[in-house]
């Protein structure tokens, strides 16, 4: 807050993220949130990152990694186990919440904290323009402190009457490149001339499981015209066995764990699960071919509520389809193999992709916004308890 100087007593926030993506964020966050307020203490939902950051973990996110509708109703009474461990928390003298993205859960810890009492900051909000109006009141009813990561978010929530704060995109920070193509090569013994397909079938087991056999499948398929180095990038919260599971020796996959941003970098092309890597790779400037793949009901059912025509968030923030999409039972391995195959053979196509996805940097701000939100979050609290129990002041 501008021309105040803040004084805290100390602030117990439970931060909720719910999956290996949201786990990065709020790790990121948790870092900054020490430096602006150093008495902080942080528990919650998270994983890894959030807990080498100084997050209590009540829950790992690999509990919690659950991905369609079906899936849900199986996990329905760990989930209620979860929930009321949650409001124990929030009785147990919690100062605010902050959320981190994983809508479907998180929305309903906002309703839980806000008919507690307990302030709402949701960083990393709801994609609202994706799903439809319906869910903007739950944002208005639920939610003290919007923070959005795309200024078109700042945008909409605005045509609502819902004031928020666009503080750009964490993956512009997280986004490192440590080495050069050829030490990259050269450390994951992958030969110099031969052109890299990155395998990006995301972190969750269930997302392995739907689209891994099906890369694979385009590998191979593509190997019979010419030769590329098809590397894996593993997910480090998913066992090793998984990948044994579904990848056959003579498939001569290269896996790679804990260098995922080096093989977007470094990639000719890249076949994705969609999510937030597109972002990466479209933030890198990797051409990619998109893949979605749910269960039947999750699918009609979301089919039902997305208004928007592209999944790929590469291709949102461009605002246009760019990088081929197969969703669902447009899944099919010829095709998917020609779009790799066009990518390797028509560079004239190859560099126009390129060109486009060389805009989305500046559609995402720039570094240190996890910075501006641990920022903005304390001048949140610091309000909040001058116009509350006074545990903290503001001194002009």
């Amino acid at each position: 807050m501008p021309g105040f100087f803040m004084v805290f007593m100390a602030q117990r926030l439970l931060i909720i993220a719910g999956e290996p993506s949201g786990d990065h964020h709020g790790g990121d966050l948790a870092i900054e949130l020490r430096k602006t307020m150093p008495d902080v203490e942080l528990l919650g939902i998270g994983g890894d990152h959030m807990k080498d950051a100084g997050v209590e973990l009540l829950y790992h996110v690999s509990q919690l990694a659950i991905l369609g509708l079906t899936e849900i109703v199986k996990h329905l009474p760990f989930l209620r186990k979860v929930m009321n461990r949650l409001r124990d928390e929030l009785r147990n003298d919690i100062d605010a919440v902050v959320l981190i993205d994983y809508p479907g859960f998180n929305l309903r810890v906002a309703r839980v904290a806000k008919e507690m009492g307990v302030p709402v900051i949701y960083y990393i909000c709801p994609q609202l323009w994706a799903w439809g109006e319906r869910r903007v009141e739950k944002i208005r009813s639920f939610v003290d402190l919007p923070l959005v990561i795309f200024q078109f978010e700042k945008d909409f929530y605005h045509r609502f009457g819902i004031e928020s704060d666009f503080v750009g995109h964490p993956l512009v920070d997280q986004v490192k490149i440590t080495e050069n193509d050829a030490d990259f090569r050269r450390r994951n013994k992958i030969p110099s001339q031969i052109p890299i397909v990155a395998l990006l079938p995301g972190s969750r087991e269930q997302e392995v499981r739907q689209l891994l056999p099906t890369m694979l499948g385009v590998v191979r398929r593509v190997r019979e015209n010419r030769a590329i180095a098809a590397v894996l990038g593993v997910a480090g919260n998913l066992p090793a066995s998984l990948y044994d599971e579904l990848i056959l020796p003579e498939d001569n996959v290269i896996r790679v764990e804990g260098q995922t941003h080096e093989l977007m970098a470094f990639a000719h092309n890249a076949l994705v699960a969609s999510g937030t890597a597109t972002l990466e790779l479209g933030f890198l400037g990797t051409p990619m071919t998109v893949l979605y793949r749910v269960s039947p009901v999750t699918y009609w059912l979301g089919r039902m509520l997305v208004k928007i025509e592209n999944i790929a968030l590469a291709n949102i923030v461009l605002g246009k389809t760019v990088v081929p999409e197969f969703i669902q039972g447009d899944i099919d391995i010829e095709g998917i193999a020609a779009t790799v195959e066009r990518y390797l053979e028509d560079r004239e196509h190859y560099l126009a992709v390129k060109h486009e996805l060389s805009r989305i940097p500046a559609e995402l701000g720039n570094t240190g916004a996890s910075l501006r939100a641990a920022e903005r979050i304390a001048e949140f609290l610091a309000v909040v308890e001058l116009q509350g129990n006074g545990r903290s002041q503001l001194f002009p």
